[in-house]
């Protein structure tokens, strides 16, 4: 069985305000890191923050004139200090994401357009000495950012723009250090969403499909609930639940080797819970209303891993944890303040990476890397897919 992918996403915008630097991230314990976002700009490939991707000198780092810059640098100039840590490590672009899927609808619908957009994925890889791009479109047909242009003819759009990019990087690129630009795609969690693609046809053609097995409960949710369980859970099942998904993947043709399940290394928050509902006294508030959300630790509702292991997981905090055996997932809970957090920690992401072995599937996806708390939760996954 090929070696596990242990795929990581670094943000550009993790070196602002979260102080976490490309030098910063475990590339030893990784496989793939991909590096977020690049955007479209008519129907080419962009850098989505020229400085930061490019541009920014890093302190430890001695540059000679025509090396690579910026994060993108760190990761990709084989002289630089990270990229020695681990000269095995593979670099995607990942191109899009939440915020910039809004022109690919319309760039997919020509072929005088995709073709424009081939093009220009070749000219990127080769420029920057990434391996490969990960394309993020959220999401072809329905789904995504409010606004985002949709079309019934995306998901047939979309397969043929994956059989050109696949055609073209293998036939007119040079050769890259791996031999082999990947192609990989990072696909939604919910039936409604990936109901529209042709996943056998998909898989074949890509290298890895990264499932984004998270989100499953949040601010827009009726009930609190986990917001990445494994399994089922025990209370408020809101009808999403990764085995499901993944089993669902398998059976519309995605052979299991090429499924990369996502681990999301933050918490979902759900403020005024109304636990006296709860049905099960050990899972207070799991499955109950509420209202509103948390301040999080960056956004509303939303809460770094490592956020909470140092001040939501302490013995001064005043959060429980229970951990929901049937999801084998936990949550956290105040119940002074009524708020109800759901996460992953060690023994969640050990279940993870265990179920990864037992159903042969590609590997780990990590959403995203400055969020993990002194590499705890990428430590345990490596205890397992080394």
């Amino acid at each position: 069985m090929p070696r596990a992918r242990k795929v990581g996403y670094f943000t550009a915008w993790s070196i602002y305000d979260r102080g976490f630097v490309p030098a910063d991230v475990a590339v030893e314990r990784l496989t793939h890191v991909n590096y977020s976002f690049a955007k479209l700009e008519g129907n080419t490939v962009a850098l989505g923050d020229p400085w930061a991707d490019v541009e920014k000198p890093h302190p430890n780092t001695t540059y000679e004139a025509d090396d690579l810059k910026g994060n993108i640098g760190e990761f990709n100039n084989e002289r630089s200090p990270v990229r020695l840590r681990n000269p095995q490590l593979r670099t995607l672009i990942s191109v899009g994401g939440w915020t910039w899927s809004g022109g690919f609808s319309s760039m997919a619908s020509s072929a005088h357009s995709r073709a424009e957009f081939v093009r220009s994925v070749g000219d990127f890889l080769q420029r920057y000495r990434f391996d490969g791009i990960d394309i993020d479109w959220e999401h072809p047909v329905e789904g995504g950012m409010d606004g985002n242009p949709h079309s019934p003819d995306d998901a047939r759009n979309y397969l043929i723009l994956l059989r050109e990019l696949r055609q073209y990087l293998d036939h007119e690129c040079p050769r890259p250090r791996f031999g082999r630009y990947e192609i990989s795609i990072a696909t939604s969690a919910a039936p409604s969403v990936y109901r529209h693609l042709d996943i056998g046809a998909i898989a074949h053609v890509v290298d890895h499909i990264n499932i984004m097995t998270y989100d499953y409960a949040g601010s827009w949710s009726q009930s609190a609930g986990h917001h990445q369980n494994l399994f089922k859970p025990t209370a408020g099942d809101q009808g999403i639940n990764s085995h499901d998904t993944v089993s669902d993947y398998i059976h519309r043709g995605a052979p299991p080797h090429k499924l990369v399940l996502g681990v999301g290394f933050y918490g979902r928050g759900f403020s005024n819970v109304k636990a006296r509902h709860s049905t099960i006294p050990t899972l207070p508030g799991l499955g109950c209303s509420f209202s509103g959300v948390p301040k999080g630790t960056w956004e509303p509702g939303s809460f770094d891993y490592k956020d909470l292991r140092a001040n939501y997981m302490n013995h001064d905090a005043n959060y429980t944890i229970y951990w929901d055996d049937t999801a084998k997932a936990p949550i956290l809970f105040n119940s002074h303040e009524q708020v109800l957090i759901s996460f992953d920690d060690a023994v969640a992401v050990s279940w993870k990476a265990d179920y990864v072995l037992r159903r042969g599937l590609g590997g780990i996806m990590i959403w995203e890397l400055s969020q993990d708390y002194q590499h705890e939760l990428l430590t345990k996954i490596c205890d397992y897919l080394g």
